[in-house]
């Protein structure tokens, strides 16, 4: 038995680090389209597209034309500086989001990938206060997204230090579900979570299925789920160490998808989006072979289940 809406609605691939005046972003987006991806994740925080918190209206208007000259579908990744649990700078913060959320709009994106907040380790106490900024923050700009037809992703994230603190997966999922909004979901980055249950010694499976019940977005790139505690000298001799968030292509790091991803009970209409560097992009042809079997499977176990 199929359903009108299936839980995955496809999968894309992120446009990496794109000239910030755009001129190499259709070429980008051809290339994406070319390997028959459904969607392509838009990280407008690189384009400039917000000068001092004010969007520049000919530039936004400019990239909503050329992601229309596409047969694709968008969603974007916000500022990754911006931080509600940051009570010091809170107003920045909001102006900055209340821009990037207004551009996903603009662009017909369906979701706002939001980073969750990282910040000093503090006692129990405080970071319970500052969760509560960070809820009550996102419960209103939960009602403006709702108008403008996007979700807010709020993303897992890691530390790989002691003095330094994010919610865990669980801990995040608890935040989503106190906010209690549908235009409110997760953004389940498989790496991140890896890493980070290995850091504060959780189980990484039972992480994912509890994040799973609020994630309406998907993160898929590869890596070991070893902290960094070796620092290397460049990115090439990190992926020799196995260590830290290495965005690298699914199967060659230690995720087993195929075996975890497909049964997750995620939101309906959830986008599986492959975070790539550019020195990856060569491999996306094969990589989007990979993603239809994850996204057939995911949605055949979906319609079984019935």
């Amino acid at each position: 038995m199929t359903t009108d809406a299936p839980k995955i609605a496809g999968f894309g691939f992120s446009s990496g680090d794109a000239s910030p005046d755009l001129s190499d972003l259709p070429d980008i987006l051809a290339r994406i389209e070319d390997t028959g991806a459904t969607h392509c994740e838009l990280n407008l925080a690189r384009y400039e597209l917000i000068v001092n918190r004010r969007i520049l209206p000919e530039k936004a208007e400019k990239l909503a034309r050329i992601c229309a000259a596409r047969n694709l579908r968008y969603t974007v990744h916000g500022a990754l500086a911006v931080n509600f649990m940051d009570e010091a700078n809170l107003p920045l913060h909001r102006d900055v989001f209340a821009a990037m959320l207004e551009l996903t709009g603009i662009v017909g994106a369906s979701i706002l990938v939001h980073h969750a907040a990282v910040i000093p380790a503090a006692p129990v106490q405080e970071i319970d206060r500052l969760h509560a900024i960070e809820r009550n923050t996102l419960g209103m700009f939960a009602e403006r997204a709702q108008r403008l037809g996007v979700r807010i992703g709020v993303e897992t994230l890691f530390v790989e230090k002691d003095d330094m603190y994010t919610a865990d997966p669980f801990r995040l999922a608890n935040e989503i579900e106190a906010i209690g909004h549908p235009n409110v979901v997760g953004t389940l980055d498989f790496s991140h979570a890896f890493i980070m249950t290995q850091f504060r010694g959780l189980d990484f499976k039972a992480a994912v299925r509890r994040f799973a019940d609020v994630a309406g977005h998907v993160h898929v790139h590869d890596s070991f789920g070893r902290p960094r505690y070796i620092r290397g000298h460049s990115v090439g001799e990190d992926v020799a160490y196995g260590m830290g968030d290495l965005h690298l292509p699914p199967g060659l790091g230690a995720i087993p998808w195929m075996e975890i991803l497909p049964p997750l009970p995620f939101k309906s209409g959830t986008v599986l989006n492959v975070e790539l560097r550019r020195r990856h992009f060569s491999e996306m042809p094969h990589l989007a072979d990979f993603m239809r079997q994850l996204v057939q499977r995911a949605n055949t176990i979906e319609s079984d289940a019935i």
